[in-house]
């Protein structure tokens, strides 16, 4: 199945804050660079780079996306959901739209197949997080379908959204999609091959 992926991601040197007990801030803004550039390779092997998207207000970031083939967008708002919409009107009417997490280090091409798989029966498939709590991507059947969520409690809120519209709502527990990167404990994910053979 065809669809377009958006990879919303803030600049290095503003994420993973609660890594500092860990990483200084020179570190964390490399993880955050080597997460992306392998979520993006990830993504350009699932789909056309032309079908890829990236929101950001990093221009180092920008630069890696468009040098990759990949659609880049200047972030003009300020927060993830907001990155979204903005993302989301430039993106192809016609195809879903799959919202994907910069910071998947185990993030494999089967991942985002199961998710496209998942279209089948459902209209809004959402992956989560570890904790079952979070929304780690979230696959819409098109754009726009139900306003984004993402936040405390954000695979909740997708499903409320989604049933609210009378729209069938799917989950995925994959290791690779659930896998991200936010606390010191999760640096072991590093050692994990996907990222390091990526």
């Amino acid at each position: 199945m065809s669809f377009s992926i958006v990879i919303p991601v803030r600049p290095p040197g503003e994420g993973k804050s609660r890594l500092a007990p860990a990483l200084d801030e020179r570190a964390r803004a490399a993880l955050i660079e080597r997460m992306f550039r392998h979520v993006l390779r990830v993504a350009t092997q699932a789909v056309l780079p032309a079908q890829c998207h990236v929101v950001s207000r990093s221009p180092l970031l920008l630069d890696l996306a468009t040098a990759g083939g990949v659609q880049a967008i200047r972030e003009a708002g300020s927060g993830l959901n907001a990155a979204l919409r903005q993302a989301s009107a430039l993106v192809d009417p016609a195809l879903p739209l799959l919202a994907l997490s910069a910071d998947l280090p185990l993030l494999a091409p089967p991942d985002l197949a199961a998710m496209a798989e998942t279209l089948d029966t459902a209209d809004v498939v959402a992956a989560t997080d570890r904790a079952g709590i979070g929304t780690n991507a979230l696959l819409l059947r098109r754009p726009a379908l139900i306003d984004y969520a993402f936040g405390a409690d954000s695979l909740a809120l997708h499903h409320a959204r989604a049933t609210a519209n009378g729209l069938r709502f799917a989950v995925v527990r994959r290791e690779g999609l659930s896998a991200d990167l936010d606390e010191p404990h999760d640096l072991a994910l590093l050692g994990r091959p996907s990222l390091n053979a990526a």
